[in-house]
């Protein structure tokens, strides 16, 4: 009887002690919201291991709702006959994808039978925050990633540029044609530069004055001139030839004619208006 008591203390033990961890594992797992019926991430691919899984949605669950803009990446085996970019917005339009009562966000697909990527933006990520040449800077960032095979690092840094474009969308003033991210260097590299050119420059001016030690200063150039080399007798001025230069100054409303800002827009086949880019990797 004592042995059966223990071994049911065990138990009731190891059940209380699952009771009250089980809420503080599951508060780690990102709750998907009641009206949608995926997660920001979905890896049918299975292109990223479990820790990067992790990784990568607990960024975008954080970077959707400090944004209020979803940021959501899926990856499939095929398209199933359809186009990236019909696909990319049936999977947004049908999942419940969004933020808010606009839904607002955007998605990356990316599939690995077709080695084709779309993004479909919506709402606010379409109207304002994300136009047709910052959708251009993203996919020209991650899309190198991509075709290395670089997947984890491709979707973070979508991920990133995501946050950076929502961020700059708030100031009034967004990531278009003539204003699009700066390229950021280290410092370290700044230092290092400099440190390296005084010392090609040190050795180069050390070089020539070695060359300059048999030549002394003088006072006049008598030393160079010949007595009675130069006699002048007559002078006279002649026009030889003129040159001219032109130079064409555009007008500023020719010069921005050619490049136009903005978003362009396509409907999905639940008739709502999308925008986004596609192509291969």
């Amino acid at each position: 009887m004592k042995t059966k008591k223990k071994i049911w203390c065990c138990l009731f033990s190891l059940l209380w002690i699952f009771v009250l961890i089980f809420p503080v594992m599951a508060s780690d797992i990102p709750e998907i919201p009641t009206e949608r019926q995926k997660p920001l991430l979905v890896d049918e691919a299975g292109l990223l291991s479990e820790e990067e899984n992790s990784t990568l949605i607990n960024k975008l669950e954080e970077i959707s709702q400090r944004q209020e803009n979803e940021v959501a990446v899926v990856t499939v085996n095929s398209l199933e006959g359809k186009t990236a970019e019909a696909y990319a917005d049936d999977y947004y339009d049908y999942n419940g994808y969004g933020y808010g009562e606009n839904d607002d966000g955007l998605l990356l697909l990316v599939s690995m039978g077709e080695r084709e990527w779309a993004i479909t933006t919506y709402g606010y990520c379409h109207t304002v925050a994300f136009t047709d040449a910052g959708l251009d800077y993203i996919s020209s960032e991650f899309r190198s990633k991509l075709s290395s095979g670089e997947y984890a690092k491709a979707f973070e840094c979508f991920a990133d540029l995501c946050d950076d474009f929502l961020t700059q969308a708030a100031t009034g003033e967004p990531y278009d044609v003539d204003n699009m991210p700066k390229g950021k260097v280290s410092p370290f590299w700044l230092y290092t530069d400099l440190v390296v050119a005084f010392f090609i420059s040190f050795r180069i001016v050390k070089g020539k004055s070695r060359n300059l030690k048999s030549v002394k200063k003088q006072e006049s150039a008598k030393a160079y001139e010949r007595s009675g080399s130069l006699s002048l007798r007559r002078s006279t001025d002649s026009f030889v030839n003129r040159i001219v230069t032109q130079r064409t100054i555009k007008n500023e409303k020719d010069s921005s004619s050619g490049s136009s800002g903005g978003s362009s827009s396509h409907t999905s086949s639940s008739g709502r208006s999308h925008g986004g880019s596609s192509g291969k990797f």
